[in-house]
């Protein structure tokens, strides 16, 4: 979630759920009111449909549901949203409405410059991830091909900083360049959904990993 809408969510304390459904609504162009009669659909069905979106029910709580967003069959977003918050989406609040209006035109800039985020608070959709975490694992490596047929070699990092784990594939030169139990700085990542979990991935062009610290430093 970008940071002027983070906080604007941060204020109204109970809300942050309800905010992070009218950010979805807004990006994908869809009004509350259809979102929430989908999210019903799809509490009651398992799933249903909301214009480019599909919806889908991982689970229930307390007063609570699990959703996750999916387009053209990739997911985009996870999460969890109060039954009170749900019941808000039929009718937002005018006032709330013109704040989102004012945060929504810094929300952009202020995202590419946000410089940390904790493993605890990544959500499947977000972009320009910047984290700090030790590498507590690394899988073997393996050879696969591109969608061009072209040869190329992945392993898995397993990331921690204390609040979560999470997975970070290197491709190629990357792999090399971290080892087990180095502190390392990933930067301009995407957290997507792969295979049941949530992971990062580091776009080809902007994104980066580096080392922070290596108990082992190569002289």
């Amino acid at each position: 979630m970008p940071i002027a809408l983070r906080s604007l969510a941060n204020e109204r304390g109970s809300d942050r759920d309800f905010v992070y459904l009218l950010i979805l609504a807004r990006k994908y162009g869809l009004e509350p009111t259809v979102l929430h009669r989908a999210l019903v659909s799809a509490k009651d069905d398992k799933e249903s449909k909301c214009g480019p979106l599909s919806i889908g029910l991982r689970g229930r709580g307390d007063r609570s549901s699990c959703f996750i967003f999916s387009r053209k069959g990739r997911a985009v977003a996870q999460t969890t949203i109060s039954d009170d918050s749900l019941t808000k989406l039929r009718k937002v609040p005018p006032e709330l409405m013109q704040l989102l209006n004012a945060q929504d035109r810094c929300s952009m800039a202020n995202d590419r410059a946000e410089l940390k985020r904790r493993i605890a608070d990544l959500q499947i959709g977000l972009k320009h991830v910047n984290i700090e975490a030790k590498v507590i694992d690394k899988s073997e490596v393996r050879a696969v091909e591109s969608r061009d047929g072209l040869p190329l070699v992945v392993c898995s990092a397993t990331l921690s900083d204390g609040t979560g784990q999470i997975r970070l594939p290197l491709w190629n030169n990357q792999i090399n360049s971290v080892a087990k139990n180095d502190t390392v700085a990933v930067r301009e990542a995407t957290v997507r959904y792969f295979r049941g979990e949530m992971q990062l991935s580091l776009p080809r062009k902007t994104g980066s990993i580096s080392i922070v610290h290596s108990p082992d430093p190569i002289a």
